[in-house]
């Protein structure tokens, strides 16, 4: 028996639907509850700054697959914003040739 076109298309387009509704539904607040071990150190990681966060995120991306603004609430950015006006913020992440040669260390 030979199925139209339409009817095959249908569950293609729902499982592409399915796909998009579980991508945005993946964007939310994670410190509320946490459950897993690598959660609780990215929260852990939020109070020391972007750069610990960013780091323990693109160190352990192909691990865990984290996403850095699931960690991150308004009320971080002011905090690290209001840090970094003061001069308390120093980056510590190298600053990397093309080469991937470390040039050095930010110190305060």
């Amino acid at each position: 028996m030979r199925t139209s076109k339409q009817s095959s298309r249908i569950p293609f387009a729902i499982a592409a639907f399915a796909t998009i509704v579980s991508a945005t539904a993946r964007a939310e607040y994670r410190c509320n509850a946490q459950a897993l071990p690598e959660e609780k150190r990215a929260c852990e990681l939020v109070k020391q700054g972007p750069d610990a966060l960013r780091m323990f995120i693109d160190r352990t991306r192909a691990i865990y697959g984290l996403y850095f603004y699931d960690y991150v609430t308004d009320a971080d950015w002011d905090r690290w914003d209001a840090a970094r006006q003061g001069g308390e913020a120093q980056s510590k992440v190298a600053i990397r040739q093309d080469d991937g040669s470390a040039v050095g260390w930010p110190t305060k």
